[in-house]
């Protein structure tokens, strides 16, 4: 919305009902390109290890997924044999898990950064198949958006690209643009919503 009219709008995929999307108010500060995803510990040990014990650890490598020690930004990583995945899966053992930025990457090309306790941004996706379902519940509680590059020209004026292979690539914003995440009933009455 600029100036009270809105000039643009798109699709998004919201949290599940166990895992609702906060209503909030923020500011959107600075983008990451070709951004990490550091899996919730609660997705670890519902989502990760029963796929590691079903699949193997080839589910690890097909998705990208990397084990670190703990989480610090001197964090190493850790080699997935060495884990007790039945401990994971029991939520007897947490880990610290990350998926490295490429075509699996939950975050898709870029997030949105607006900092705020519950660890919550607009970003991008791979799954665009969500975007058509009627109802779209499907995120942990982030907004996963229709088109993130579309978002990324209204908010910088230009178009948004990695500068090479490197990742975590911070864009700061000039200045800060506010997002207000809410969710309001629409009843249809009569001809009118």
């Amino acid at each position: 919305v600029e100036n009270g009219a809105v000039v643009g709008s798109m699709k998004v995929v919201v949290g599940k009902p166990e895992m609702p999307t906060p209503m909030m108010a923020a500011m959107i500060r600075y983008t990451m390109v070709n951004p990490y995803w550091n899996l919730p510990t609660d997705l670890v040990t519902e989502r990760v290890a029963p796929n590691v014990l079903k699949e193997g650890q080839s589910y690890l490598v097909k998705k990208g997924y990397v084990i670190l020690s703990d989480w610090t930004d001197k964090a190493s990583r850790v080699n997935p044999t060495t884990v007790d995945w039945n401990q994971v899966a029991a939520s007897k053992l947490d880990l610290r898990m990350r998926q490295d930025p490429g075509d699996a990457n939950a975050m898709g090309q870029m997030k949105f950064m607006f900092p705020n306790p519950q660890g919550v941004y607009l970003h991008d996706t791979p799954q665009k198949e969500l975007l058509t379902e009627k109802s779209r519940l499907f995120s942990a509680g982030c907004v996963r958006l229709e088109n993130a590059p579309k978002l990324a020209r209204w908010l910088y004026g230009r178009t948004l690209t990695a500068k090479g292979a490197a990742v975590e690539q911070r864009i700061d914003l000039d200045r800060p643009v506010p997002v207000y995440i809410g969710f309001f009933t629409a009843m249809p009455q009569g001809s009118q919503i």
